[in-house]
């Protein structure tokens, strides 16, 4: 009985999500190449899969 409280809380701490440390401005003032290298570098490091293979 005294293992359910230890296993419910090990669930818990493993399902929080992954932060990522690297935060990228999307702002008004940005030139086009700016956003364009911005872009790419949060598609580089970004969690979805590639739909292109």
């Amino acid at each position: 009985m005294k293992k359910i409280p230890f296993l419910i809380f090990f669930l818990v701490i493993s399902c929080t999500p992954v932060q990522t440390e690297k935060k990228i401005n999307f702002s008004k003032d940005l030139t086009f190449e700016e956003f364009k290298s911005n872009l790419k570098v949060y598609v580089d490091n970004s969690d979805y899969p590639n739909i292109d293979e």
